[in-house]
């Protein structure tokens, strides 16, 4: 599991991401999950995955593309975005990094971007589409990817709770289709009493939340 490094002889997370005007800082405040976990990691060799290259944003893609170049210097850093012709267009531009056009919902497509890109990754963040079936589908398929000791974070969960995004209110949990934040609650349940529920929990040691944010840590050495 990731330990937090005290070290301060870099810019944060916070510094670099508001730097490069992601909404990670501005919208959200991810910081307090990143600024926590990701120090120690800021030297060593990480491969990384991001879904969501920002086509969507009003700021235009490559915000947290920079920020992640900056942050981790030796990183070998991946993307998946939905928009083709987007993904096309920085490809050529994103040299520091390998991007996948596709929809992180098809299962499909999550099966040929494991083969190609070799999976292994110490680190996975969604911050994609943020509808139910893209958050869970990512997770439940991109976490045997995910190295011993490596984490996977989901963003934006705050669209467990707004139908657009197929959420709903919390008084609606259970009446439908699962949420996001309803499956997180059911892997906590994993992670304390059995019998499991879900296959991803057997590895998962450890999750942290905070707002509209959770990570998954899997078991074994970083």
């Amino acid at each position: 599991m990731f330990r937090p490094s005290l070290r301060s002889d870099h810019p944060t997370f916070f510094d670099i991401a508001l730097k490069h005007g992601t909404d990670k800082v501005t919208t959200h405040n991810y910081q307090q999950m990143y600024d926590k976990y990701f120090p120690v990691l800021r030297d060593r060799p990480v491969k990384m995955l991001e879904i969501g290259l920002g086509c969507d944003m009003s700021y235009g893609p490559g915000a947290s593309y920079y920020t992640w170049l900056e942050y981790f210097p030796h990183v070998d850093l991946y993307y998946i975005e939905y928009d083709a012709a987007c993904a096309r267009a920085w490809a050529g531009k994103a040299t520091g990094a390998t991007i996948f056009a596709g929809d992180q919902a098809d299962v499909a497509f999550l099966a040929k971007f494991i083969r190609e890109s070799g999976g292994d990754f110490d680190i996975i963040i969604d911050d994609g589409g943020h509808t139910m079936d893209q958050q869970i589908t990512s997770l439940t398929h991109l976490w045997k990817t995910v190295k011993p000791g490596g984490v996977y974070f989901c963003e934006d969960l705050q669209t467990s709770y707004m139908e657009q995004y197929g959420g709903g209110s919390a008084a609606d949990a259970g009446k439908g289709k699962m949420t996001m934040t309803q499956l997180i609650a059911e892997l906590i349940d994993d992670l304390h009493a059995g019998p499991r529920k879900h296959e991803i929990s057997e590895d998962m040691i450890s999750v942290d939340c905070s707002k509209e944010i959770c990570g998954f840590w899997k078991g074994g050495a970083v």
